[in-house]
């Protein structure tokens, strides 16, 4: 029976695996490193006021996000510990509402910085800031020259504490230009520390960079990937015992049979090569089905693994086909995935009714905010409570 009764489709969250990840994440931390907690974009997909309240309940007291609304979303959802924001904000409105309700700001430019000194000094609203330095990612952040500037802008402002510096690593698996990366960090580091602006908190490890470079923790590392229960993109010196919390599942609500040669779905791109029952489960690309990242090939072996894989997709080479999980075992979803439907080709004698439950492929990350997401233990739905830091089932919500 599925959480809410009313539902067709829902995401599951075990909560015990996001603990698990969470101590697997910390077994690799060097005493007195800070664990930052990246849950951006929905805490990957895994809904992030839960999982920051869960992750709090457990000792973490800082978190990250990218945008300043979800920042706000973890406020209003009562998260009271430390909320980084990672991007730059570009009004003094935004940078208002940031200072009102105490989130840690990111400054990636010297106009960030005046802009900040500015509102903080206009409402005498005390604010707390990280440096972000570009050491070759090249997205945004400052160069040398840039940070001693914007130490001189906000060291005349008593209500604003600079914390924290960092960077962005661009990968985990090429040690020449991680350790190039780290190198000009440190380097920034150490020009201001000769200033005199010596700044606490300083970070620059990320998932990837967790797993590889150990002596790159310093005090502080930012982790969501491995938190959300998958090891980044490469390979790792080290690897973790990491659980996916995540599971999209929904309920059949069509079943028919059909005779070998029945073609399935718009413009007929699968005929059946032998009698099936067809189900029709209520999820599509509008959900995230089929979607995929269409970044641009990483080398020459990257695109022809790309054109193979295509190239064996028009053919509906079977390995390569998505599948459905059903009670336990993988059955194809043919033709084209519709907007909110898909065909899944079950065996003619299988004994599969309407209603049952099915788990479908679909991306943590590209899943629709608004599908309801439970929240499980043991098999039993409930509830993260944060007055009663703890996980308690509801009653009649068990799951099974």
């Amino acid at each position: 029976m599925t959480p809410m009764g009313w539902t067709d489709k829902w995401i599951e969250i075990d909560v015990d695996d996001i603990r698990n990840n969470l101590e697997q994440v910390r077994s690799c931390l060097k005493p007195g490193v800070r664990l930052i907690a990246v849950v951006k974009a929905n805490a990957y997909g895994h809904g992030a006021p839960e999982v920051a309240r869960l992750l709090a309940q457990q000792g973490v007291d800082f978190f990250a996000v990218s945008y300043l609304q979800e920042a706000l979303t973890l406020r209003k959802s009562g998260l009271r510990a430390n909320i980084l924001l990672l991007t730059p904000l570009t009004t003094e409105e935004q940078v208002q509402e940031a200072l009102e309700n105490h989130i840690t700001l990111a400054i990636t430019s010297v106009e960030e910085a005046e802009m900040v000194d500015k509102v903080s000094r206009t409402f005498n609203w005390s604010g707390t800031v990280h440096l972000k330095i570009d050491t070759g990612l090249s997205r945004f952040g400052l160069d040398n020259a840039q940070a001693i500037k914007c130490c001189q802008v906000l060291k005349r402002n008593s209500n604003i504490y600079i914390e924290g510096i960092y960077t962005h690593m661009a990968e985990g698996t090429s040690p020449g230009y991680s350790e190039k990366q780290f190198k000009r960090f440190m380097s920034v580091v150490r020009d201001l520390q000769d200033k005199g602006y010596l700044i606490p908190v300083k970070h620059c490890a990320n998932s990837a960079v967790l797993l590889n470079y150990p002596h790159m923790q310093l005090n502080a590392v930012r982790v969501g990937t491995l938190l959300s229960g998958q090891h980044p993109v490469g390979r790792f010196k080290h690897r973790l015992d990491l659980r996916d919390p995540y599971r999209f599942k929904c309920r059949i609500i069509s079943l028919k049979s059909a005779a070998k040669g029945s073609y399935l779905g718009y413009h007929r791109t699968y005929r059946l090569r032998k009698p099936a029952q067809i189900a029709v489960l209520p999820v599509g690309y509008n959900d995230g089905l089929a979607l995929a990242v269409n970044n641009r090939p990483s080398g020459w072996i990257d695109l022809l693994k790309v054109l193979a894989k295509t190239i064996l997709n028009y053919f509906n080479f079977s390995r390569l086909q998505p599948k459905v999980s059903y009670k336990d075992n993988l059955y194809p979803i043919r033709g084209k995935v519709f907007m909110q439907m898909c065909l899944v080709e079950f065996p003619i004698d299988l004994e599969v009714k309407v209603g049952d439950e099915v788990e479908v492929p679909v991306r943590k990350t590209l899943a629709l905010g608004n599908v309801m997401r439970c929240y499980v233990r043991e098999g039993q739905a409930g509830k993260i409570d944060d007055e009663r830091h703890t996980f308690y089932v509801t009653e009649g919500e068990n799951h099974g």
